[in-house]
């Protein structure tokens, strides 16, 4: 058994086809397949379930996956304690949910590369359930979410802590709710936009909600939508109200183009976290990037910070 063929063989299991793991190994897709034929014959198991469409490893596949990473981490361990120093030419792979992606890791990611140059990342974007679901899969190294799921086998590390606020159209009706002895029941009253499921905004905003004792099913809502600048788009042209993150609105309410409502009795917290496996032994510039990314908003950055 060598080290390449359960390289190859990880790769196929995380890319979920032999093409990929090829491209991501810089191997043609003959090899990659001859390292995993010779892996299947050594072991006398079937790692593989082929078809025309996907890959997906078998439940033996399934568990050599886990001991492969193990023996490919340590591997890293042992060119970071002998090697020549450096992060070198690695590759993190991040996913993130909205807020995360666009308010964030543009900030995060050019910040980490000044100090280390040579560390690439490849980023997938999507709701707080597809990004647990890309590290559940080892599709991702680590995650960025905006809510948990009761998974045991990942681990959530709360690095930032967001505000939920209130958006309105910048119009004279909704100005004078915010003038009304009540404005957060005036306001509830009006036509609602919300996130999809599977966002963390959303089920924080539910669960606000609730708190109040506000029946979700007694808000009229008029949309759901998975973009946020739709959202924000949608809210300044007077389509309704919507609760979304402060950080991703500022921008809009410095030009004027809708008003915010944060409710200060009882603030609509919301804490981001980094998400990755509670098995994963972390590579040198995955443990640099995470303490960065934890000590960033420590740092004099704008946000609430662990």
């Amino acid at each position: 058994m060598e080290l390449k063929q359960l390289e190859a063989f990880v790769k196929v299991v995380e890319e979920r086809s032999f093409s990929g793991a090829a491209r991501g190994l810089y191997l043609t897709q003959p090899t990659v397949s001859i390292h995993i034929t010779a892996l299947e014959k050594e072991l006398g198991i079937k790692l593989l379930e082929r078809t025309t469409k996907k890959v997906a490893p078998t439940k033996e596949g399934e568990r050599l996956y886990e001991y492969a990473k193990e023996m490919l981490a340590i591997r890293e361990d042992i060119y970071q304690e002998f090697g020549e120093g450096g992060l070198g030419e690695q590759n993190i792979g991040i996913a993130a949910s909205t807020i995360p992606s666009q308010h964030m890791l543009p900030e995060l990611l050019p910040a980490f590369q000044r100090k280390h140059g040579g560390v690439h990342f490849s980023l997938k974007r999507g709701d707080s359930a597809f990004v647990i679901e890309e590290v559940k899969r080892h599709r991702a190294d680590i995650g960025f979410v905006g809510m948990k799921l009761p998974e045991k086998s990942l681990c959530y590390l709360p690095f930032y802590e967001d505000r939920l606020v209130f958006i309105l159209p910048n119009e004279e009706h909704y100005q004078r709710l915010l003038q009304s002895p009540t404005p957060l029941k005036r306001i509830l009253e009006e036509p609602v936009i919300l996130r999809e499921e599977g966002s963390g905004t959303k089920k924080n905003a539910e669960s606000f909600f609730e708190s109040q004792g506000i029946e979700k099913e007694k808000l009229h809502v008029i949309a759901h939508m998975n973009d946020q600048e739709m959202i924000k788009k949608s809210v300044s042209k007077g389509m309704g109200i919507s609760v979304i993150s402060r950080k991703s609105v500022l921008d809009y309410a410095k030009m004027g183009r809708f008003l915010i409502y944060e409710p200060l009795e009882e603030p609509i917290i919301r804490t981001l976290y980094l998400v990755f496996e509670q098995r994963k032994r972390f590579g040198r510039a995955e443990k640099e990037f995470v303490e960065f990314c934890r000590e960033f908003y420590r740092s004099g950055n704008e946000g609430v910070i662990f």
